[in-house]
C-alpha cells in the first residue's frame, strides 16, 4: 500500500479511491448468503417485498410452502404496499424498504421465494458508498487528501462496517447517509468557526441528507444531536470572544435555517413515531438500572465497538476444544494488538492537535464523537434504554471514528524512516517500524478481520436457525411440527418472524425434497395468537389444532412450555427443553 502524498497528482488519489471502493464492495458482496437470516432480516425482506407478516396463516397448521408465503415475491405488490404494511406492523421509517422493493423487482420481477443474497446486496452496495464519502469527509475535515484516502481505506476494510453492510437491513444506507451528513457538518462547522457563511447549496444539501437519514432510521436524530452539540460549543466559544451579538450574524443565521429545517424533517414523522411508541418492538431495549450489569454493559459495548471498528477476533461457535483454543487465542492476539495500537493513536492525536491544519478537524470530529458518547450515556443511564446493546446503533457515530482514524494515521504516513521521529518499537524486540509501516500493518489487520467476518468466523448471527434445525433433525424420530405463540398488540406488531427464520433456513439448506434429506416428512408450522385478538389462550389453541393432526409426530414449541397432555403430546425424555442456536424450545412426542 503506497498511497500518494498530498503533493502528488490528484489522478493518483482518484485511482486509489477507486481501488478502495472496489475492494470494499467486493468484501461486502462476498458470501452474502453464507450466514442464515435472523428475525430482523426476515421482517425487512417481508415488508420490502410489499407483503404483510399476517400473510402467515394463524391458528392453523401450515405446510412449509404456506409458511413461506410472506417471503414469496408477489409481482403485483407495489412500493405503496411496502409502505402501508411497514407502517402498520413495524416501527421503522420506509425509505430503505421502498428502495429495497424496487431493488427486488429489478433482480427478480417474477413470483418465487426471495433470494437472501439479493436482499443483502442492496445494503452491501449502500455500505460501500460510504467509502468515497469517507474520503470526502476526511479531506474536508482535516484539509488533507491523505487523511481522506486513509479514511476511505479503513472504511473499505473495517470489520464493523462490513458486518453491518452484509445484513438485509437499513444500516448500510444509514452509514452512508450519516457519513454524508458529517461531511456537510464538517464544512459548516469550519466555516462558522472562521466566521464565514455556509453556502445555500451546502445548507440545502445538508437538509436533504438529514431528511433522508431520518426517513431511513429514526436514530439518525442522535447524529443530528451530536452535530448540534459541537456547533453549540463553537457558538459558546464565539460568544465568549465577541459577545452575544455574534449569534445574529449571517453565518449563524444559515446554521439556524439548517437546524430548523432538520427539526421540521424530524417532526413530520412524529405522528407515526408516537403511534408505535410502547409497542413490543420498541420496548426490547429497556434495562433495569437497579442491576450492576445495566451500568457496566454500555461501557463494555462502547469499548468493543471502538475495537471492532478496526479489528475483530475469530468468534465462531466453539463446540470442540480446538475451536475454543482458536477463539481464545484470537481474542488474546486482538487485545495485544489493541494494547499496542492505542498508545500510538493517542500520540498521533496529540501530534495533530498541535498542527493547525489538522487541529480543527480533530476538534470537530473528536468533539462530535464525545458528544455522541454523552448522548448514548444519557439515554442508557437517564432514560433506562440500553441503545449500546449490539452494534447496529453505532451507525450514528461509527463513520466519525473511521474519519478520525484517517486523520490521526495521516500524521504517521509521511514518515518512512524506522529510526525517524515517528517510528515505533515492536514489543519484546529491538526492531522499530516507520510510521508508514505502522499504518500499513494496522490496515492489513483490519483487512484480515473483515475476512473473518465475511467467512462467518466473526460476528456470527446471534440467532442460528441452521444449528437449531440440525439439532431438531438429530433428535426427531417422526415428522416434525414447529409451533409458537406470537404476541399481537394494539400497537404495530410484526408476527411470526422467529419461526419464519427457521422455515426459510429449512428451504435454503435443509429442503425436505432434497435427495439426502433427513426429514421423515415435510416439516409443518403452527403459529397461534397471543394477546390482542386471541379468542383462546395459546395452549388451548395449540391443543385444539394439534389434537386432530395425524400421528405420530415430533412437536417443537418455541419460547413456550405448555401442558399439551390433552393433545396426547408429552415432553421428550431426552430433550424436553433447552436452547439451541438461541432458539428456546420445548420438545414433545405426540403419539
Amino acid at each position: 500500500m503506497q498511497l500518494p502524498s498530498d503533493r502528488e497528482p490528484r489522478d493518483l488519489s482518484v485511482l486509489w479511491l477507486c481501488l478502495w471502493f472496489v475492494l470494499g464492495l467486493g468484501l461486502r458482496l462476498t458470501h452474502l448468503a453464507l450466514k442464515p437470516a435472523w428475525m430482523d432480516e426476515v421482517s425487512t425482506v417481508i415488508f420490502s417485498l410489499g407483503n404483510s407478516t399476517y400473510e402467515l396463516g394463524l391458528d392453523r397448521v401450515l405446510s412449509l410452502q404456506e409458511a413461506l408465503r410472506p417471503l414469496t415475491i408477489d409481482p403485483s405488490a407495489t412500493v405503496g404496499d411496502t409502505i402501508r404494511y411497514l407502517l402498520a406492523e413495524n416501527n421503522h421509517p420506509p425509505l430503505y424498504f421502498a428502495i429495497a422493493h424496487l431493488w427486488s423487482d429489478w433482480f427478480a420481477p417474477h413470483a418465487g421465494l426471495e433470494s437472501l443474497a439479493v436482499a443483502r446486496s442492496l445494503s452491501a452496495l449502500c455500505g460501500a458508498l460510504a467509502i468515497p464519502l469517507a474520503f470526502w469527509v476526511g479531506r474536508v475535515a482535516f484539509q488533507s487528501s491523505m487523511a481522506g484516502l486513509l479514511a476511505a481505506a479503513f472504511m473499505a476494510v473495517s470489520p464493523l462496517g462490513v458486518f453491518l453492510s452484509q445484513e438485509a437491513r437499513h444500516y448500510g444506507l444509514a452509514i452512508a447517509l450519516v457519513t454524508a451528513s458529517l461531511g456537510c457538518f464538517a464544512i459548516a462547522a469550519q466555516q462558522v468557526w472562521q466566521s464565514r457563511s455556509p453556502t445555500w447549496r451546502l445548507v440545502l444539501g445538508w437538509l436533504g441528507i438529514n431528511g433522508l437519514a431520518f426517513a431511513n432510521h429514526y436514530f439518525s436524530m442522535l447524529t443530528f444531536g451530536g452535530e448540534a452539540v459541537v456547533l453549540g460549543a463553537i457558538a459558546a466559544w464565539q460568544v465568549r470572544q465577541d459577545g452575544a451579538a455574534v449569534l445574529w450574524k449571517r453565518h449563524w443565521q444559515r446554521i439556524y435555517i439548517a437546524a430548523v429545517g432538520t427539526a421540521i424533517g424530524v417532526l413530520v414523522w412524529a405522528p407515526i413515531v408516537l403511534r408505535f411508541y410502547g409497542s413490543p418492538q420498541s420496548s426490547n431495549l429497556n434495562s433495569d438500572l437497579r442491576s450492576l450489569s445495566a451500568w457496566l454493559n454500555p461501557i463494555i459495548h462502547t469499548l468493543l465497538a471502538l475495537i471492532f471498528t478496526v479489528l475483530t477476533p475469530i468468534t465462531f461457535f466453539a463446540d470442540t476444544p480446538i475451536k475454543v483454543a482458536v477463539v481464545a487465542g484470537s481474542i488474546v492476539v486482538m487485545l495485544a494488538i489493541a494494547a499496542w495500537v492505542t498508545p500510538r493513536l493517542i500520540a498521533g492525536t496529540k501530534a495533530i492537535a498541535r498542527d493547525r491544519q489538522g487541529q480543527i478537524g480533530l476538534w470537530i470530529m473528536g468533539g462530535f464523537w464525545l458528544a455522541m458518547l454523552g448522548i448514548f450515556a444519557l439515554i442508557c443511564y437517564g432514560y433506562g434504554a440500553d441503545i449500546s446493546r449490539g452494534l447496529r446503533y453505532k451507525f450514528t457515530y461509527y463513520p466519525a471514528l473511521v474519519i478520525l482514524l484517517g486523520g490521526i494515521l495521516a500524521h504517521y504516513w509521511p514518515h518512512c524512516d524506522p529510526a525517524g521521529a515517528a517510528s515505533l518499537g515492536i514489543p519484546l524486540t529491538r526492531w522499530r517500524l516507520s510510521g508508514r509501516r505502522f499504518v500499513q500493518i494496522v490496515w492489513v489487520v483490519s483487512l484480515i478481520s473483515s475476512l473473518w467476518v465475511v467467512n462467518d468466523l466473526a460476528f456470527s448471527k446471534f440467532y442460528n436457525p441452521d444449528r437449531f434445525v440440525t439439532f431438531v433433525q438429530t433428535h426427531s424420530e417422526d415428522p416434525v411440527v414447529f409451533a409458537t405463540a406470537s404476541l399481537i398488540s394494539r400497537k404495530p406488531t410484526a408476527i411470526g418472524i422467529e419461526i419464519l427464520s427457521v422455515a426459510w433456513e429449512i428451504e435454503r439448506h435443509f429442503s425436505p425434497t432434497a435427495s439426502d434429506s433427513l426429514w421423515q416428512g415435510s416439516p409443518e408450522f403452527l403459529v397461534v395468537r397471543r394477546g390482542y385478538g386471541a379468542q383462546k389462550p395459546p395452549h388451548r389453541m395449540l391443543v385444539e389444532q394439534l389434537s386432530p393432526h395425524p400421528r405420530p409426530f415430533d412437536l417443537w414449541v418455541l419460547n413456550e412450555t405448555p401442558d399439551l397432555t390433552a393433545a396426547q403430546c408429552l415432553p421428550d425424555a431426552d430433550t424436553p427443553t433447552g436452547n439451541k442456536g438461541s432458539y428456546r424450545y420445548s420438545h414433545y412426542r405426540c403419539r
